[in-house]
C-alpha cells in the first residue's frame, strides 16, 4: 500500500464520515444528502487525513518503538512531509467549512485549532490531551446536528461518543507506554492498572449518558437498537481491566454501533 494512503488511514476517514451521516439522521426529518451535508464530508475527511498525518509527525519518535513499520519512523515519508501534509490539510478542511453555515463553521474551526494544539502541546499532558481528542472525536455529530439544523439534539450522542474516545485514548496510552519517553501519559503517571481502571469507568459512563436521551427526547426505541452496543461497552470495559490487547478496535465499533442507535432511535 502507498505510504502516503497509510498515513491519512482511510478507514479512520470513513469512520469519520460514517459519524457524520449518522449524527444527521439523530435530527427527525434531515436530508442526510443535501449540499451542506456533502461538503460537511469533504471538510470530516480532510480534517481527518490532515489529523493523522500531523500525529505521524508528532509521534515519529515514539512511533520508532511502539509502531516503527508506520511510513514515518520506517522512512518512507520524510517527517517534515508529515508536518506539512497534515497542517495542509487541516486548513484545507476549515477553508471548505466556510461553505457550511456559521455554527458548523465555527465548530470545524476549533476542532482544527483543538486538533493541533493535540498534536503539538497537549497530547504530551496525558488525561488533557486524552479528553481534547475525545472532544474532536465527538464534535463530529455537533458538527452533523449544526448541518441538519438542530445541534442540542447531538448533545448527549456527542458526549456518549467522546467518552468512549476517552477511554480509546488511554487505551492507546497503555499499549503504547513503552515508547512514550518524554510524555506525561496517564499510564506513566499513575501506572497501567489504575489507567486501566479510569479507561473502564469512562467507557462505561457512556451508558447512563446515553440514556438521558431517551428522556429528554421520548425516543423509548433507543432502547431497542443499543442492547448491541451496550454489551460490546460492557464486555470491553471488562477486557480492560483484565489487561487484554485488542480492545481499541471494539471501542470503535462501540461508537459507531451507539450512535447508529441514537439515528434510528431518533425516527
Amino acid at each position: 500500500m502507498n505510504p502516503y494512503i497509510r498515513l491519512f488511514r482511510p478507514e479512520m476517514v470513513l469512520i469519520g464520515i460514517a459519524f457524520l451521516f449518522i449524527s444527521s439522521m439523530i435530527v427527525p426529518g434531515s436530508d442526510p444528502l443535501n449540499a451542506h451535508m456533502i461538503i460537511g464530508a469533504v471538510s470530516v475527511a480532510l480534517f481527518v487525513m490532515g489529523g493523522n498525518a500531523l500525529n505521524d509527525y508528532a509521534d515519529s519518535a515514539s512511533d520508532s518503538v511502539s509502531h516503527p513499520s508506520r511510513p514515518v519512523p520506517s522512512g518512507q515519508i520524510p517527517r517534515e512531509n508529515a508536518l506539512y501534509a497534515g497542517c495542509s490539510l487541516l486548513m484545507a478542511s476549515a477553508i471548505i467549512a466556510v461553505l457550511l453555515p456559521l455554527v458548523s463553521f465555527i465548530i470545524v474551526g476549533t476542532a482544527c485549532a483543538l486538533e493541533t494544539a493535540y498534536e503539538l502541546r497537549l497530547k504530551r499532558m496525558g488525561l488533557a490531551g486524552n479528553l481534547t481528542i475525545g472532544a474532536v472525536t465527538g464534535m463530529t455529530f455537533l458538527l452533523g446536528g449544526s448541518i441538519a439544523g438542530d445541534v442540542a439534539r447531538c448533545a448527549i450522542p456527542s458526549l456518549a461518543v467522546m467518552l468512549i474516545s476517552v477511554s480509546r485514548e488511554i487505551s492507546s496510552d497503555i499499549a503504547d507506554a513503552a515508547g512514550d519517553i518524554g510524555r506525561r501519559t496517564l499510564p506513566r503517571s499513575i501506572g497501567l492498572r489504575g489507567s486501566r481502571i479510569i479507561a473502564s469507568l469512562v467507557l462505561l459512563s457512556a451508558v447512563p449518558v446515553s440514556l438521558a436521551f431517551p428522556v429528554i427526547y421520548d425516543t423509548g426505541t433507543l432502547f431497542f437498537f443499543a442492547v448491541v452496543p451496550y454489551i460490546l461497552i460492557i464486555e470491553t470495559s471488562r477486557r480492560i481491566l483484565l489487561g487484554k490487547n485488542g480492545t481499541e478496535p471494539l471501542m470503535l465499533i462501540s461508537m459507531l454501533l451507539l450512535g447508529l442507535s441514537f439515528g434510528l432511535g431518533s425516527f
